[in-house]
């Protein structure tokens, strides 16, 4: 995950961005999740690598003022792909019962949250959008009620 999701989007964001900037215009779309927002138990280092993706996003657009390009941070709640396939090491009932009872987001849904992006007008930039499911909501705080 940080392979991916930290050192992968550092080294793409620099061959880039070179080419971005002498052009003066472009558009940097960074997937970050919900995750980078709001902690669940077993999340530790998805979590932080997405809070990575985010305050990179918010922090390159900072650096970014002047030269005509945008960027975004997508933070997507649950959202049913193949991915789900790959967490639960290919056992397709395992991946399906995170969804169960539920809607997710699908790949769809996500990509038309870029393309309302990328269709602004030059002169407005979408730092960030956060979407989730609507059956979904933030996870409430959890309490060890024993005694210590």
């Amino acid at each position: 995950m940080i392979a991916t999701n930290v050192s992968g989007l550092v080294a793409v964001t620099h061959a880039l961005l070179p080419d971005m900037v002498a052009r003066g215009s472009g558009d940097i779309v960074n997937m970050s999740s919900v995750a980078a927002t709001y902690p669940y138990p077993g999340g530790n280092v998805y979590g932080a690598t997405k809070a990575f993706v985010r305050q990179f996003s918010l922090n390159l657009r900072a650096d970014l003022l002047g030269t005509g390009l945008r960027v975004t941070s997508i933070e997507p709640g649950m959202c049913e792909t193949e991915f789900s396939l790959v967490r639960f090491g290919g056992d397709a009932a395992g991946a399906g019962k995170v969804y169960a009872g539920m809607t997710p987001l699908s790949a769809e849904d996500v990509a038309a949250s870029v393309e309302f992006v990328l269709r602004q007008a030059r002169h407005v930039n979408i730092n960030t959008i956060e979407l989730m499911p609507t059956q979904q909501t933030f996870s409430p705080f959890t309490v060890d009620r024993n005694l210590i």
